[in-house]
């Protein structure tokens, strides 16, 4: 397994899992990142409902749907 990860380079998938170890105490948060490489301080905030979500950045300007409409029409293009 990987010790390091980039910024947000980690699969939900994994970031889940990671959380069901250190829930049931499994491993510590430190453990955790030494082994699957995920921060720290996003296993804490994710465990502890510091962040909803995975996103970098601000929100976007259109919905999830006018979004899709448009790549969808850039790719008919």
């Amino acid at each position: 397994m990987p010790t390091t990860n980039p910024r947000g380079k980690w699969s939900n998938e994994l970031l889940e899992a990671t959380m069901d170890v250190v829930e049931n105490k499994i491993t510590s948060l430190w453990g955790a990142n030494k082994f699957w490489g995920i921060l720290v301080i996003s296993l804490f905030n994710h465990l502890y409902g510091k962040t909803k979500s995975r996103k970098i950045g601000p929100l976007g300007v259109l919905t999830q749907e006018k979004d899709e409409i448009i790549v969808a029409w850039v790719l008919s293009m």
